[in-house]
């Protein structure tokens, strides 16, 4: 246990003033805890969750350690420095600079000086009591400062030792948001930072074994803790990597994007996760392997599910008012149309069906439609929107009706 004497102080406070200000710290670790929740964006949370306790506990044990220096020359620093140590570690651990705790730190400084100033001044103490004691809390909050510096030191030693971590850390930088670190990250990971890339999401059962080795799945960075397991490769090396993850196990689905500019590689991670959601509700087909680039139009409107139940709910009224089996063959029809824009015997062997069948179904098409299907902007969007909701229609989700049908018995 290390022990450390606060030099900048000259004087020992009365008893009653310490005891008081003792007193005063439930108070005080709230009031800082709140106001840090509020005002530094890294912090916020809950009133009842684990982050705020963590920072009330550290703001309680700091004004304890502060206030027995007040009435001893020599303490122990031991726990309260290793705290920081612990929670500079751990910013550095998350790949996070120290700038949030830091400000942190100023709030709680700025309110600890505020309430001896007020305890200080009510007591009748002298004004040079008040000087000695702010250099002493700025002394001890440059302590705490120091004590987290040093645990995200050794957090870098550690991860500049570990080739495995930095690449985890590279492949969720390049998935979460590009930035200035990145080349830092590439450098420590030993991985080169390619033009393009493709991202590769693996949906598969628990305990897969991944082929990964230090990070790595052939030239591909990968996360396999994450769910779905998320990889990223140079764009020329994607097929390689498909393949070595489909000989994995018979149930892995993939989905893969298109090849993107790597400082683009966050908006290929959505795409390749929504993409496995959709085919997990059926919105796309499920298949082994998903290409992106097929469904981009999926994806577009999935992005927005409020966007597209609104869209449906007015472009698609005339067929939400049709019987089930009626909206089901009317709405393929339609789609196909819209899609191919052919001929009624073309349309028919699409579907399967006699031309006669298709001259029917246009004929009610047209009727609940009417001019509307001679409007350019009305066709676009309804192609759209079909393309989005009939997948999942026909994989059972019934959720546009039933809003339908509520609204209608309004």
């Amino acid at each position: 246990m290390s022990e450390a004497r606060f030099d900048a102080l000259v004087l020992t406070l009365p008893a009653t003033v310490v005891r008081q200000l003792r007193d005063s710290i439930p108070d005080f670790a709230e009031g800082v805890t709140r106001r840090i929740q509020q005002e530094v964006p890294a912090y916020a949370g809950p009133a009842d969750g684990r982050r705020r306790q963590l920072i009330a506990m550290a703001v309680v044990e700091s004004a304890n350690l502060f206030l027995s220096s007040l009435g001893s020359r020599v303490v122990s620093t031991a726990g309260v420095d290793d705290l920081f140590r612990r929670m500079g570690y751990g910013e550095a651990g998350e790949g996070n600079n120290l700038d949030a705790l830091e400000s942190a730190l100023r709030i709680a400084g700025r309110e600890a000086w505020r309430v001896l100033q007020e305890v200080v001044i009510r007591s009748g103490l002298p004004a040079a009591t008040l000087g000695r004691l702010g250099d002493d809390l700025l002394a001890f909050v440059d302590r705490l400062i120091g004590q987290a510096r040093a645990g995200q030191a050794m957090a870098w030693r550690v991860r500049d030792r570990d080739v495995a971590t930095n690449r985890l850390l590279l492949l969720r930088a390049l998935c979460q948001g590009y930035d200035d670190a990145v080349q830092i990250r590439a450098d420590l990971a030993g991985w080169s930072l390619p033009d393009t890339v493709a991202v590769v999401a693996a949906s598969a059962p628990e305990g897969t074994p991944w082929p990964e080795e230090e990070g790595l799945v052939g030239d591909a960075l990968a996360d396999t803790s994450a769910v779905p397991a998320i990889f990223v490769a140079p764009a020329d090396h994607i097929e390689e990597l498909v393949r070595r993850l489909r000989s994995v196990d018979a149930e892995v689905a993939l989905a893969r994007s298109w090849p993107v500019p790597t400082e683009e590689a966050g908006h290929a991670h959505r795409w390749v996760v929504r993409a496995l959601e959709l085919a997990a509700s059926g919105g796309i087909p499920r298949q082994p392997v998903i290409d992106c680039a097929r469904y981009r139009t999926q994806l577009w409107l999935h992005a927005e599910p409020a966007l597209r139940r609104q869209m449906a709910q007015e472009l698609l009224k005339p067929l939400f008012a049709e019987t089930p089996n009626s909206r089901e063959i009317l709405s393929a029809t339609l789609l196909v149309w819209l899609e191919t824009r052919e001929s009624a015997p073309a349309i028919a062997a699409i579907l399967g069906v006699h031309p006669q069948t298709v001259r029917y179904r246009w004929r009610r098409i047209n009727e609940l439609f009417g001019e509307s299907l001679h409007d350019p902007e009305f066709v676009v969007q309804l192609t759209m929107v079909l393309k989005a909701s009939v997948p999942l229609w026909v994989a059972g989700d019934q959720s546009d009706f039933e809003r339908y049908w509520s609204e209608e018995s309004s």
